[in-house]
């Protein structure tokens, strides 16, 4: 079975789903894809990835969001997260790198074989690294990234029960810009949907 974890509702507003009656758990129209709405954060993501991988066979892992982005990445740009790691957890002063969780590697990355088919469906994809953390970045900390509140987590679960993943955020904001957060509300509202849709009808309801 192939799992698509989307954060919020705003983010799955526009998907033809059928309501499968059981805590935000969905069925992608016209597909055999599931669809789990997680809740915003690190945990609530991990604990609804947890729960569907001990009611389902899970096959393959996909994520698909919202993120900030810094320059060069635009808005609406919809990226293929190579790299993965934590932007609020340090222990490196015990010798872990920076975003380093003990009993995990240094960072997280997308299953190469699921890669190459996202890229192969959506041709105008882009790669780049994401930073996840419990609160909505505002200012640059690193050379280009991309922003979520979700996705690491979801990778570390995922690398704990050695299932393949990727995950691909549509960015809805520019970390530093002036109007930050006008301009990701208006994404939300007006093409945050509709952008999702997209992808997700790219990668599974293409004939």
């Amino acid at each position: 079975m192939i799992l698509l974890m989307i954060a919020m509702d705003a983010e799955m507003a526009k998907l033809d789903l059928i309501d499968l009656k059981n805590e935000g758990v969905y069925r992608l129209k016209g597909s055999d894809v599931m669809v789990c709405r997680s809740g915003i954060g690190k945990v609530n993501a991990a604990m609804a990835l947890e729960r569907m991988i001990q009611t389902n066979e899970v096959d393959q892992i996909l994520n698909i969001g919202f993120a900030g982005a810094t320059p060069p990445y635009h808005l609406h740009d919809v990226v293929l997260i190579e790299e993965a790691k934590y932007h609020d957890f340090d222990l490196s002063l015990f010798g872990y790198a920076p975003g380093q969780v003990p009993g995990n590697p240094q960072s997280f990355h997308g299953d190469q074989k699921m890669n190459n088919m996202i890229e192969l469906a959506i041709p105008r994809i882009k790669r780049g690294k994401l930073l996840t953390g419990d609160r909505f970045m505002k200012d640059p900390i690193d050379d280009a990234f991309l922003a979520d509140m979700e996705g690491t987590a979801l990778f570390q679960v995922a690398h704990h029960h050695q299932i393949s993943m990727a995950s691909i955020k549509i960015v809805s904001d520019i970390i530093g810009s002036t109007d930050h957060e006008d301009s990701y509300l208006a994404f939300e509202k007006h093409d945050g949907g509709k952008s999702v849709k997209d992808v997700v009808e790219a990668l599974f309801l293409t004939k």
